[in-house]
């Protein structure tokens, strides 16, 4: 045991560490802030930022102008004043909300004009913030063109993804009219009342809006809104001027500046005539007001007291400046490899060298890890959460100055054993002459005995073998099961003929430790097999061939019942198969399940391009004629699906056949179907289900023109791809499974989205997919289908003779134009439907057209 003491003493030490870091330590926690407050404050350059300046209405100023708060025709001129020396960007971190005073006195008017002739102004608005968020949709004037692209499905992040407003407070009416960037204004410190952290996004009623210091910095970049792009969890996108990383929060890691880092004028100084206005040419200037009974202060990881307009600073510094922090916190499974990767190597290594040596290994080991947390953060602005590394090292020291100890070298041990031993019941063993002898630093108590072995005569026999080595170190004794020795038995000779060596083997021992199960030959017993059950298929009779139909170059046929079975007759099953290539195709995995059969990834080799693979089963028809017929329908079917061209539709690129096996090679595509969407229950914005709609719509129109109707409009039929396109799926296999197949007697799924006329069995046409796709918006706005039924029999009476309650009713939030479509949809005449899918892109045009950015 001693021998391994080392090892297991450091893999706990692992294990321990491991645990804190799973669960996630609150104090570690609270220990890596402290560290990265270091290295930010051990790595942050000093000097003031050329390129931003802050002008303050302070006690001078007010001194000179009266007392804040000012009028705004007096702010109008200050804004005026910082405008002629031409800054790259404004941001006026001034209360400039409505106010009837200033109203009346026409100083909001003056104010405004000056900002009509300034295109690069950004005003602050304040929040109310929400604890859930809301479903309600809203287009509030001037706000939504400061909307932010979300560069997820849906155009949706989840509710802690960013910060969530019940309220905006904007600036004055008519400060609005001249179109200036908004930006929300929130500061929230740490839970230990640091502030480090800034929200740069809010999500107010279906639209997400930048912080004031995002769009600031945007503005100084030359970014305009529409090219912030948000992608959840990981960082924004300025255009391809900057990227920002953010948290799963969608909060910003500040480096934090002093007050002492921008370059200050007063109000009072720029107001007069005698400044010097090349002071502010093509930099930021931020206009806040420093009051010390008014101005908010934070404590940050640089200054106990920090002006909130030196945190917005601070911020847009970082981001213009490219000084952003990127925090590494690694993934799990990587950070545990390291920790036991670690102990691992410390275990093997440390007990073979001095105390000394240790202490030293592991001092100068906590010493790279600091360097190497410093060189990334100053070299690279990445700081990295080592605490637990840290802390697996400290208690390695601990742990070294262990090793030479009692116990875990385990010497009282080995004494004990020693002496227990010598009381146990001794064997003589004969001895051999020294030509017979191997020599052999072992003791006998310590060779390891092997196996058991059974001898023609009427008492057992054991053989014992010391491991390691090719022959035995001593010859075989027999041994009976009394343990006393056998009077042939031979003994290593160890020099002196009247000496004898003894053992302290056990009777008691020799029967628990070797004795093994005798089979009724003699020989040892066979250890007890596992037998795993195995599909069994039906064959011929005995003594009569099996005929098999080959299925592909894989060894993979039919057997004479229609099931696929491998090379060795055994059954395959179809969807867990192996198959290897369907035609010229190079099946790589399995990526679904289809309603006859898998659908797999596979690789057209002659130009390496992905495909779908969607197999079709036919072995479940049994009559000759009515296989080859329901062959050729579906090959003229899929060639007739194969002409279709368009953006929205899956493009089928050829069609084969492999015995009972058909196969349809198809465009592959990464996304998720609504059905995922909707199973997720995922908030749909009005805007992108309305896109969504609108390609649908697209689709169904070419193919409806082309002669070709789907039948099979569903929300598993339906792909959203990651830029939100939409792809429309099974055009052509939807006609065969909903017609052919179902007078095979194979049931194709419950009819939730079949229209009237179908169930009746009566001639369709497009008009069908139109009352499809009324059934798909319906579930897309409420998160369920509007026809119920406790079984199939209830759930066609519903679809025939019910009417939908309507979305609206469900949900008030749902804008009223979504009742008409869905209504006009589903009605049960073919004749009240539309007639068309354009007709629905029409009704939609003018709702879609509301959301484009004015520009």
């Amino acid at each position: 045991m001693s021998r391994y003491s080392s090892y297991i003493l450091f893999l706990l030490i692992s294990v321990f560490v491991v645990i804190l870091y799973v669960n996630d330590f609150g104090p570690l926690g609270t220990l890596q802030q402290s560290i990265d407050d270091f290295l930010i404050r051990a790595t942050t350059p000093d000097g003031t930022r050329p390129n931003i300046a802050v002008v303050t209405i302070d006690g001078p100023s007010q001194d000179v102008h009266g007392s804040w708060p000012w009028n705004y025709d007096l702010i109008a001129d200050l804004l005026a004043a910082t405008a002629i020396a031409e800054p790259k960007a404004m941001l006026v971190e001034l209360d400039l909300g409505e106010s009837a005073a200033q109203d009346s006195a026409g100083y909001t008017a003056i104010l405004a004009g000056q900002l009509s002739w300034m295109d690069n102004v950004v005003l602050p608005f304040d929040i109310a913030l929400a604890t859930y968020r809301s479903n309600k949709t809203n287009n509030p004037d001037y706000l939504f063109n400061n909307s932010l692209v979300v560069n997820n499905p849906l155009g949706l992040m989840d509710e802690e993804s960013s910060l969530l407003a019940r309220k905006v407070f904007l600036p004055a009416q008519k400060l609005l009219e001249a179109q200036p960037r908004l930006g929300f204004n929130y500061t929230m410190p740490d839970e230990d009342h640091t502030l480090r952290h800034q929200a740069l996004t809010v999500f107010h009623e279906g639209y997400y809006y930048p912080s004031v210091s995002l769009i600031a910095a945007a503005a100084y970049l030359g970014v305009p809104t529409n090219d912030i792009e948000v992608i959840e969890g990981v960082q924004i996108l300025l255009g391809g001027k900057r990227q920002i990383p953010i948290n799963d929060h969608g909060e910003y890691l500040v480096t934090s500046l002093s007050t002492n880092s921008f370059v200050t004028f007063s109000a009072s100084d720029v107001l007069s005539e005698d400044f010097d206005r090349n002071q502010l040419k093509g930099k930021f200037v931020l206009i806040a007001v420093n009051d010390p009974f008014i101005t908010e202060t934070f404590r940050t990881n640089i200054e106990e007291a920090t002006p909130r307009y030196i945190v917005k600073a601070s911020v847009i510094e970082n981001i213009i400046n490219q000084n952003m922090l990127t925090v590494r916190n690694g993934q799990a499974g990587v950070d545990m490899i390291i920790l036991f990767l670690l102990g691992g190597i410390f275990a093997f290594f440390l007990p073979q060298i001095s105390r000394l040596y240790r202490l030293v290994v592991l001092l100068g080991a906590l010493i790279i890890v600091a360097n190497f947390n410093f060189f990334m953060v100053s070299s690279f602005h990445i700081i990295v959460a080592t605490v637990y590394l840290y802390l697996e090292l400290f208690l390695f020291i601990f742990a070294a100055f262990m090793l030479d100890s009692s116990l875990l070298s385990g010497e009282k041990e080995a004494t004990s054993v020693k002496s227990s031993s010598r009381k146990l019941p001794k064997v003589e063993v004969a001895k051999k002459s020294p030509a017979e002898s191997a020599p052999s630093a072992v003791e006998p108590d310590e060779i390891p005995v092997r196996t058991i072995s059974t001898g023609d005569g009427d008492q057992n026999e054991i053989e014992t073998k010391a491991l390691g080595f090719d022959e035995d170190p001593f010859d075989h004794q027999a041994i009976n099961i009394d343990g006393q020795m056998d009077g042939t038995a031979a003994t290593p000779d160890t020099g002196d003929a009247d000496e004898s060596r003894t053992t302290g083997f056990d009777s008691d021992n020799l029967k628990s430790l070797y004795e093994e199960p005798i089979s009724a030959e003699g020989g040892r017993a066979e250890e007890p097999q596992c037998e795993i059950d195995q599909p069994v298929a039906s064959g011929p009779p005995a003594g009569e061939p099996e005929t098999r139909i080959p299925v592909d170059s894989n060894g993979v046929t039919m057997d004479s019942n229609g099931m696929m079975v491998d090379s060795n007759g055994a059954p395959l099953s179809m969807h867990g198969g192996n198959l290897k290539n369907l035609g010229r195709y190079q099946v790589t995995g399995v990526v679904g399940k289809g309603a006859m059969g898998l659908v797999y990834k596979g690789i057209d080799p002659a130009i390496n391009r992905p495909v779908a693979l969607k197999t079709i089963r036919l072995d479940f028809v049994n009559d000759p004629e009515e296989m080859a017929e329901l062959k050729e329908r579906l090959s003229r079917e899929a060639q007739a699906a194969g002409k279709m061209s368009h953006p929205n539709i899956v493009t089928i690129y050829d069609f084969g056949s492999e015995g009972h096996l058909q196969y349809i090679a198809m465009e592959y595509l990464e996304g998720q179907t609504l059905e995922d969407v909707i199973k997720k229950k995922a908030k749909i914005n009005y805007r992108i289900l309305s896109q969504i709609v609108m390609q649908i719509c697209s689709a169904l129109e070419y193919a409806h023109d082309q002669g070709i109707v789907h039948r099979d409009i569903k929300p598993a039929n339906i792909m959203i791809l990651k830029d939100y396109r939409v792809k429309v799926m099974d055009y052509g296999i939807a006609r065969v499974d909903s017609t052919s197949m179902t007078k095979t007697g194979i049931a194709m799924g419950t009819p939730n989205y079949i229209s009237p006329e179908q169930l009746r069995g009566q001639p369709t046409d497009r008009r069908a997919d139109l009352f499809s796709l009324g059934v798909v918006m319906y579930e897309l706005l409420l998160g369920k289908r509007p026809f119920k039924g406790e079984n199939i029999t209830s759930l066609i009476y519903a679809i025939l003779n019910h009417e939908p309650q309507k979305p609206s009713n469900v949900n008030p939030q749902i804008p009223l134009l979504f009742d008409h479509i869905i209504t006009k949809a589903l009605k049960k005449n073919p004749k009240e439907r539309y007639q068309k899918a354009s007709e629905v892109m029409a009704d939609m045009a003018d709702f879609v057209e509301a959301f484009a950015p004015r520009r």
